[in-house]
């Protein structure tokens, strides 16, 4: 940085400069030694050297400031002062002030002077002293020295502001330059103030001491005609009049940094440049085996005199001797951070002052300028209050400090605090400025839009001063005074003439008392006082006071939140109880109802449907009377609509008295819903049964459908695409076979007893022989093409203990249905082990009933044989069929010829053995089931069916059992085994081999066939 700076720029003046009608533009450059240097600027942004001049013959010391005057076309210059020059007649001069002319050509610039100047230069003596004294070398001789610092000229350009380097302020006429006024620096108004700021820091005040202690102007410039805008090296700036250099802005100035720049106001206002300096020592940087290197500052808090006189000898000792020894260490470097700040002042009302001072939050002075104008305070604590977070405190300092009624109700009901203890002050402070005091002022207009607490303080004062509040009749006493005060008040509301501000009073009341309610409400749901406070969410409470209670329990039920829904149904019955059913229909279906079982209407003993159990927060208030209810609130709509748009079907069941046949159908309503939309039959079971459990009536077949429901869902796993109705449009015989048939083999036997005997005693519920007569159904159903799960059941029911089938009755005459019903020829074996299964018929005298199917199943006994025997013969039948045909003697003779035709063609043929076992089945099927035909028909058939065989031994075997010879007998026995039997008569045993012999010729193609043989 260079020492020198006298040919540093000290003023930069631009003028017009107009040749032969061209017009430019002239840039003067002044320096500190007096060299001005005149450059023409073209359009084009070119220049040119014009002129240079030398001001500095007439200033030896230097020029410090220039100003121009446009309207007269002067450079007014400043420069050193002479003031105890004497001989110097004008004052201007004597202040280091001088006016040039700008002339249009050489020498440029002529300087001004007035009459008495120019009298006095002209009698001035001339000698070689004075010539001397007036040198500037004539400096040996101490003389007051002092200079114009800056200059300022004002808007009108009629005075010039000069601050000079004593800090004496000057004011001067222009273009005259007489002297105005004067004002040294003591004299100058608050010239000592201090920043507090700077002040009451130690740490910024050591920085800032030698900007304190010499408090010079250091800028000066024009706020109007009649004030200047001055800066003191202290950071102080004023507006100040030029007639006293009074602030004119109160009694402290603006404080800026130290050593501010202003500049003229514009549109009411000024720029102001600050600069900032925070210093850092590297003293704390330094690790510690270098601290020996530096030594503190002389401005370090340690430095004190002893220290610096040390070093002050060091200093010079090395001076002189210029040993290392006494080489003093280097002090410790500093960081120097400058931040510079460009700041805007303006010209304001008080009002925009007290507005720009709560927007600064500098609310002491704001409330101070308030009560000087007589301003509205409320704005400050309203922005207080909006500022700081809600709490008791904050209630007491600013928002009780408003007096504005509207304003405070609105933040009353608006405000929502971080916790629960000043959510709820808040509203019984809004409270206490609703009440009736402050509602009858209103309608006298005593009140002016103030806000009016309304404490029941008031009215104890007008009672009986002798008050103890440990005595309960004295306590009871004040109670019931109060209430006859306080309706001597709502006597006096006419509720049919209130004024619109007093149906707007009523309407906060109301509606604070309902965020009242909802506080507590909510802090029931979170968990009482303690769990409140910790889980206290302002932005859900927000939500939550001013939501529709109904769509609040309907949205806690969807969250199955049962216990926050008792207590809203609890705390608001008032609103809730008509649409109590449908508020509980909006639990999830998948919600197990046990689990809320406790908020589901029940039946007394007495057949009523019982109450909803009821509380309250509070007493009712007077602005919730129907009388203030229907002035305020006359067209209030139905909080509950919204359910019944949703849901049409639950409108029958709306109202706050529910009958025990609508709590019937609403339980089977929902039961049924349940299992629609969720598909979870226990879940629907359950609500039916805990209906049943409260007494409930007509819900038992439904919980039995939905048992069987269960059953089919859980255990037999039915398909998916079968709904409840299916199940309940099916008869008791579908269900049943549509239950066992999804049961395995393996498991047939013990599915019985858990499927099959519980629904049977379901269906025995409500018709008592129903059950039987549905297993009886099931059974021969099933029986009619299979008899294996028949055969399970009669199994099953010869232990007694785990018998399905416990009556015998019901057993012969079942067993009997059973096999007579199978329609298939396969199933002997199985129909077998049925007649195997039964009961013995008992010894000792039985019932007609009893004995008649022990007859029956002594026949069914035969039926088996026979069958049996058929069955041995490749001949199947089922046992409906022998009983059909037992007394058809036309289909027992086809039974018989198709037994002997099949064994005729059977190869290998039969042997003479064979045929003998098989007419001795013959005669057993006759005997025991065949009576409608005789023995004879037997013998016969068989007869034929040998000739017929077409074999040589049958035939033979066919003549043995006819007679050859005419004999009077029909029948007579032979002697061997084979001729023990019966034999045919002649007749017939011509008849029938005639018919044989026939039935071969026919059969014959030509007389070599075969069968000719036979024929013969």
């Amino acid at each position: 940085m260079p020492v020198d700076l006298s040919r540093a720029v000290c003023a930069l003046i631009l003028t017009s400069y107009e040749v032969d009608d061209n017009s430019s533009e002239e840039l003067l450059v002044i320096n500190y030694q007096g060299s001005l240097h005149s450059y023409i600027i073209n359009e084009d942004n070119k220049y040119k050297v014009q002129h240079k001049f030398q001001f500095g013959a007439h200033y030896p010391r230097g020029v410090n400031s220039v100003v121009y005057v446009p309207q007269h076309k002067l450079l007014i210059v400043g420069g050193g002062c002479n003031l105890e020059n004497e001989d110097i007649p004008s004052q201007s001069t004597r202040f280091g002030l001088a006016a040039w002319r700008i002339l249009s050509g050489s020498p440029h610039y002529k300087l001004v002077t007035d009459y008495e100047e120019d009298v006095a230069r002209t009698r001035k003596k001339s000698s070689v002293l004075k010539r001397i004294k007036s040198s500037h070398f004539y400096n040996w001789r101490k003389v007051t020295q002092d200079s114009v610092y800056q200059m300022s000229l004002s808007p009108d350009d009629t005075c010039l502001a000069v601050v000079h380097h004593s800090g004496r302020i000057s004011f001067w006429d222009v273009p005259s330059l007489r002297k105005k006024n004067v004002w040294h620096l003591q004299e100058q108004a608050n010239y000592g103030d201090i920043n507090p700021m700077i002040s009451e820091n130690p740490k910024i005040s050591k920085f800032s001491k030698e900007y304190n202690q010499t408090p010079y102007p250091i800028d000066i410039n024009w706020w109007s005609n009649e004030a200047i805008v001055l800066a003191r090296s202290t950071g102080a700036v004023t507006v100040s009049s030029i007639n006293t250099l009074k602030n004119l802005l109160g009694h402290s100035p603006e404080w800026f940094e130290p050593t501010p720049r202003v500049t003229q106001a514009l549109d009411g206002g000024f720029l102001g440049l600050e600069c900032e300096s925070r210093y850092t020592s590297l003293k704390r940087h330094l690790v510690d085996n270098e601290t020996d290197e530096y030594e503190d500052s002389d401005d370090e808090p340690d430095a004190h005199l002893v220290s610096k006189a040390a070093r002050t000898v060091k200093q010079v000792l090395y001076w002189v001797t210029d040993n290392d020894r006494f080489q003093p260490p280097k002090k410790r470097p500093k960081f120097v951070t400058r931040t510079y700040r460009l700041v805007v002042l303006k010209s304001t009302t008080p009002e925009e002052l007290y507005a720009r001072k709560i927007d600064n939050e500098e609310y002491g002075e704001a409330l101070m300028l308030a009560k000087t104008y007589k301003l509205d305070c409320d704005l400050v604590y309203q922005r207080q209050w909006r500022k700081s977070s809600v709490s008791i405190a904050t209630i007491e300092d600013y928002l009780s400090k408003i007096s504005k009624r509207s304003w405070v109700l609105q933040e009353c009901m608006e405000r929502v605090p971080d916790n629960i203890d000043a959510m709820k002050h808040l509203l019984e402070y809004g409270l206490r400025g609703t009440d009736l005091q402050a509602l009858i002022a209103i309608g006298k207009e005593h009140d002016q839009g103030r806000f009016i607490l309304c404490d029941d303080d008031e009215l104890y004062d007008a009672l009986d001063e002798s008050f103890d509040e440990f005595n309960s009749a004295h306590v009871e006493a004040r109670e019931k005074a109060l209430k006859s005060k306080r309706q001597e008040l709502l006597n006096v509301v006419d509720f049919t003439r209130l004024t619109i501000k007093q149906k707007d009073q009523c309407k906060a009341r109301r509606r604070l008392l309902q965020f009242l309610d909802r506080l507590s409400t909510y802090e029931e749901v979170l968990g009482g006082q303690h769990a409140a406070d910790e889980h206290f969410d302002p932005v859900f409470f927000e939500k939550f006071r001013s939501q529709n209670i109904v769509e609040l329990a309907v949205d806690y039920a969807r969250a199955s939140d049962w216990n926050a829904l008792q207590t809203i149904m609890s705390y608001h019955t008032k609103d809730t109880l008509s649409h109590r059913l449908a508020i509980l229909a909006n639990f999830p279906e998948t919600t197990p109802p046990e689990d809320y079982s406790y908020l589901l209407p029940k039946i007394s003993a007495q057949g009523q449907v019982e109450e909803l159990e009821m509380f309250q927060w509070r007493e009712n208030d007077w602005s919730e009377s129907q009388q203030c209810s229907l002035a305020v609130d006359a067209n209030s709509d139905s909080l509950g609509d919204f359910l019944y748009q949703e849901n049409e079907d639950y409108f029958q069941f709306r109202g706050a008295v529910i009958t025990t046949e609508d709590l019937s159908m609403w339980y089977a309503h929902r039961a049924c819903e349940i299992e629609v939309f969720s598909r979870l039959v226990n879940n629907a079971k359950q609500l039916v049964k805990l209906a049943m459990d409260r007494n409930v009536k007509n819900l038992e077949r439904l919980y039995d459908d939905f048992v069987t429901m269960e059953t089919m869902v859980y255990e037999c796993y039915i398909s998916d695409s079968i709904s409840f109705q299916d199940i309940q449009r099916k008869s008791n015989i579908d269900k049943l076979q549509l239950m066992m048939s999804h049961s395995s083999e393996e498991c047939y036997v013990k599915n019985l007893h858990r499927w099959l005997v519980p629904f049977l005693s379901q269906c025995a519920k409500y018709k008592p022989n129903d059950g039987t007569g549905l297993l009886r159904e099931y059974m021969v159903t099933m029986a009619t093409q299979d008899l294996s799960r028949c055969l399970k059941i009669f199994e099953s029911s010869m232990e007694q203990s785990k018998a399905i089938i416990r009556d015998e009755v019901d057993v012969l005459s079942l067993a009997l249905e059973c096999c007579y019903t199978c329609e298939r020829s396969d199933q002997l074996n199985l129909a077998t082990k049925i007649f195997e299964s039964l009961p013995m018929r008992p010894q000792g005298d039985l019932s007609a009933q009893l004995s008649s199917l022990h007859d029956s199943i002594d026949s069914l006994d035969k039926h088996i044989q026979v069958a049996q025997i058929l069955e041995k013969h490749d001949v199947s039948c089922c046992l409906s069929f022998i009983t059909q045909s037992e007394n058809d003697p036309v289909e027992a003779k086809r039974l018989i010829i198709k037994l002997t035709r099949i064994a005729a063609k059977r190869l290998p043929a039969l042997r003479k053995a064979q045929w003998e076992t098989l007419l001795e089945d013959i005669m057993v099927i006759q005997s025991k089931v065949y009576r409608c035909i005789n023995k004879e028909t037997c013998y016969e058939i068989f007869a034929q069916s040998l000739l017929c065989s077409n074999s040589i031994d049958n035939i033979k075997l066919a003549g043995e059992k006819m007679e050859r010879t005419q004999n009077p007998d029909s029948m007579r026995q032979s002697s061997d085994n084979w001729n023990k039997l019966v034999r045919i008569n002649f007749n017939l045993a011509v008849c029938l081999v005639l018919s044989a012999a026939r039935e071969y010729f026919n059969a014959s193609v030509n007389l070599l066939d075969s069968n000719m043989d036979y024929a013969r």
